[in-house]
């Protein structure tokens, strides 16, 4: 799991938490050249996550499914998504075709990713550092157990786990399932400094007496955790990490300062004749084939003359839409796109 580092000033240690609270938290070690942009944390977490998970077998079944069996599929995955309601999209979503809705699921048993929880956000208070736990994002649907220490861990700082609703950047509800990654980094936008540092065993232990000083100062206003005084709001803040890519109804994005590309999955018949795309300086409407996949207003401003798409051929045998938006200002959209 550790890597080898080339370097000691060029490596960084970070932290797994088991679930099973007989196992001891061991300390990893890892390289800090990728920078916020390749950080190796977030590589290896989604790595260790994907390989422990069953996503392969049912890819494996997936690709093994009769026709009758992907038909059946398909109309679950209708009536799922039609019960649950699930933004905007909803219906525009259960309205795709039967391919088009057996290459999501397999563009997403394909796809490695993690749950990204911000423990503390780098506030001047802390020195700009910031401590965040990487988890599997289907931690439940797998029937993962549950972490003590972990969850202790984020209570500790002042999450609240027992909350009506999941905030961007909060806690899963009802504590951490499964292992857990603990990771910390020095973030100041205004030095334009992001860059790994080390955490110990020790500074997760909150069972000692008196508590780790970054866990104290997470509960003090503006310390960057949600304790008392830390303001509601503090949950709402997206840590740069959250905002590179993530996954919404019926596509992945992912961002740099200068563009945002979006791709969804389509079915393997579909045509470049088959896609329309309405490049707006604030909105976007992605149509294929006759079905609306996006219509949202965008996080920041674009150049339609900058913004273009193609088909592409995805892992497993997908096919996939990749839309680019070449952004007019180079920053960090705090949100990529918003449903009408």
């Amino acid at each position: 799991m550790a890597l080898t580092p080339t370097m000691s000033g060029d490596t960084f240690r970070y932290l797994l938490i088991p679930a099973d609270v007989s196992l001891p938290i061991q300390t990893l070690t890892a390289s800090k050249c990728g920078g916020l942009g390749d950080d190796e944390l977030q590589k290896e977490a989604k790595k260790y996550f994907y390989e422990r998970s069953d996503k392969e077998a049912r890819q494996a079944a997936l690709d093994q499914a009769s026709p009758e069996q992907r038909k059946q599929l398909a109309d679950k995955m209708r009536e799922e998504v039609q019960s649950a309601a699930a933004g905007q999209n909803a219906a525009a979503f259960a309205q795709l075709d039967d391919d088009a809705l057996i290459d999501i699921m397999r563009t997403t048993q394909n796809s490695a990713t993690c749950e990204i929880t911000a423990l503390t956000l780098p506030t001047p208070l802390n020195s700009y550092r910031g401590v965040s736990m990487y988890t599997a994002d289907d931690a439940r649907i797998q029937n993962l157990p549950p972490n003590p220490r972990a969850t202790d861990l984020l209570t500790a700082c002042g999450h609240n786990i027992n909350a009506e609703k999941q905030t961007i950047g909060g806690p899963p509800l009802g504590g951490i399932y499964g292992d857990a990654f603990v990771g910390r980094y020095h973030d100041n936008e205004l030095q334009d400094i992001w860059e790994r540092e080390d955490i110990s065993v020790e500074e997760v232990e909150i069972r000692q007496n008196p508590l780790p000083e970054w866990i104290k100062a997470a509960k003090l206003p503006g310390g960057g955790g949600s304790g008392s005084g830390a303001g509601e709001n503090m949950m709402n803040v997206q840590t740069l990490d959250q905002l590179k890519e993530g996954k919404e109804e019926g596509y992945t994005w992912s961002q740099n300062d200068d563009e945002v590309e979006m791709r969804f999955p389509i079915a393997a018949s579909a045509k470049v004749k088959d896609v329309k795309v309405d490049f707006r300086m604030k909105s976007i409407k992605v149509t294929v084939s006759g079905q609306v996949l996006l219509d949202a207003t965008l996080g920041g401003d674009v150049d339609p003359e900058d913004s273009t798409f193609t088909i592409e051929n995805g892992s497993g045998g997908t096919r996939e839409l990749c839309v680019t938006l070449g952004k007019k200002e180079s920053y960090t959209w705090r949100c990529v796109a918003t449903p009408k």
